[in-house]
């Protein structure tokens, strides 16, 4: 039951989570949605290759070891497998992106030889579990995507998991057959729930690094994750053409590739800054120019997140609040004070008076699209008021976005609908639009609709969907008898793209290497 506590001036009816970088506007959404098309069967937090290749040997050894349906049983193996993998990976020591290796880290600094690690694994009340998540690693990051790239399926009799017959099977007697003895052993000591630490190395050719760079369960990555044939067609396709392009990039660069650089290179290919993408097909050329598109609608979203910020600090100067109007009126004066510059009547005479940078990625140009992201991320510090050279920058911005991709708002629509079908939708197409038909208004005018209508008002009606649907209370200002007084600050933040992942992958399958693409890498990209 909710218990009322009475602060001074806030009373709360129920507990309040203080949380942050929860799409206050609601925008973030719109990146993420698209990201999800253009690299699906990979997450965030997928971090490795080979635990696809593990799932499906572990799906295949239960069906054939254990054949029990109850979901409980298949929770209790799972768990006690990742426990022990996660313990071999320490014992190893090198390897990035295992779930449980701070358990396992602390487990096996004990003194005891034989670790007994079945109750950190089987949820007894009161034992510490190696990892919180009821079904581990496989239920936080990698079933689902198993399941959205074609590797494990659910079947009408039962709700646990088998491998699919067209790449599953292959994937689990592949990976079964590189390991070796290790398999029957790491499986006999899963199920035993202990194991003596000198045993672990026999596990170590099992691990995420281990793969082979020549052999059936290496090429059958390469296949799953490039020949865009199994799953539904047109996503498998979309992950080949990513990773392609990823290729591409690493290629020409002659290192392995960051997120960052990725962004930054798709985006620049738009604006015909390089040259990388010159002899791509029409549908890879399409996926070049949506990833453009993503990063444009990220840098949207900073744009008007940083404008929230700056009235979240002019509301947090005043303790007791100030009225509604008050607050949307001081800060389009401070927008219009940093943009004193440009002496600008209307928004189409402050684009005019705009220079695009030839590199939207120079960072000795301060009119690229790069420098001014980094002013306006300055603005995220919260302890910090933002400057007025973030506001000034998160304007032009939004400038030079309307610059950029203005003309393109029609195709933008059509090959991307998740970025214009929807009612409530805030993105590149529905705020190009909005900027296109209040263009030739007076330029205090049109800031105060985007102050009041896109920034102010859209939060509060996110935070009032969120607080009705799962209930998280994420107010960042709230109305009190005519008066607006400030909860706590967001600040403006990116999406993370998926990137990351799909580059370990490459790495972990080589054909990504320190060097940039690898000669098994170039045979992909001149592949058809």
């Amino acid at each position: 039951m909710a218990t009322l506590s009475v602060g001074l001036g806030n009373p709360q009816w129920t507990t309040k989570v203080e949380k942050r970088g929860l799409d206050p506007l609601g925008m973030q959404t719109t990146s993420v949605a698209l990201y999800q098309q253009l690299v699906p069967g990979i997450s965030n937090v997928t971090l490795r290759m080979r635990y696809y290749g593990l799932y499906a040997w572990l799906a295949r050894r239960y069906a054939l070891d254990v054949g029990d349906t109850s979901v409980e049983r298949w929770c209790l193996y799972l768990r006690r497998a990742e426990a022990l993998y996660a313990l071999a990976a320490v014992h190893a020591g090198g390897e990035r992106g295992v779930a449980g290796v701070d358990w396992a880290t602390r487990t096996l600094a004990t003194p005891r030889a034989d670790v007994t690690f079945h109750v950190a694994t089987d949820r007894a009340d009161g034992e510490p579990q190696y990892l919180k998540q009821k079904f581990g690693a496989f239920g936080a990051a990698y079933g689902s995507q198993l399941q959205d790239i074609g590797v494990l399926e659910t079947v009408l009799d039962h709700d646990v998991p088998v491998p699919t017959r067209e790449i599953g099977d292959p994937l689990a007697n592949a990976f079964q057959a590189a390991i070796g003895v290790a398999a029957d052993a790491f499986l006999a000591a899963a199920q035993a729930g202990v194991i003596n630490k000198s045993n672990l190395a026999q596990f170590a050719m099992m691990l995420p690094s281990r793969i082979a760079a020549n052999g059936p369960e290496r090429d059958l990555y390469e296949r799953l994750l490039l020949a865009g044939a199994h799953g539904q067609k047109a996503r498998a396709a979309s992950r080949r053409q990513s990773l392609r392009l990823v290729l591409s990039i690493a290629r020409d660069q002659g290192s392995s590739v960051r997120v960052d650089t990725l962004r930054w290179a798709l985006y620049a290919s738009q604006c015909n800054a390089i040259t990388t993408f010159a002899g791509l097909g029409a549908e890879e050329d399409r996926q070049r120019f949506a990833w453009a598109v993503y990063q444009g609608n990220d840098l949207l979203h900073l744009s008007y997140e940083t404008i929230l910020k700056l009235a979240l600090d002019i509301l947090g100067s005043s303790p007791t609040g100030m009225l509604f109007e008050t607050l949307v009126s001081r800060t389009v004066s401070h927008l219009m004070l940093a943009l004193n510059a440009y002496a600008a009547d209307s928004w189409s005479g402050l684009c005019v008076s705009l220079a695009l940078a030839d590199d939207p990625v120079s960072a000795k140009n301060p009119m690229s699209e790069f420098s001014l992201q980094q002013a306006v991320l300055r603005s995220a510090r919260l302890e910090a008021m933002t400057s007025e050279d973030s506001a000034r920058c998160a304007v032009v911005l939004l400038a030079v976005l309307h610059l950029r991709f203005g003309g393109l708002i029609e195709r933008i629509a059509n090959e991307l609908p998740v970025l214009a079908n929807g009612d409530f939708l805030r993105s590149l197409v529905t705020e190009l639009r909005f900027l296109d038909k209040y263009e030739a208004e007076p330029l205090e005018t049109l800031l105060a609709r985007i102050v009041r209508q896109r920034v102010l008002d859209r939060h509060l009606w996110v935070a009032i969907q969120k607080f009705r649907g799962p209930g998280d209370y994420t107010f960042l200002l709230e109305s009190d008898d005519g008066r607006v007084r400030l909860r706590q600050k967001d600040g403006p933040v990116l999406t993370n793209p998926r990137l990351s992942s799909a580059v370990a992958f490459l790495e972990d399958i080589h054909l990504l290497s320190s060097s940039g693409t690898t000669p098994a890498g170039l045979r992909c990209l001149a592949a058809a």
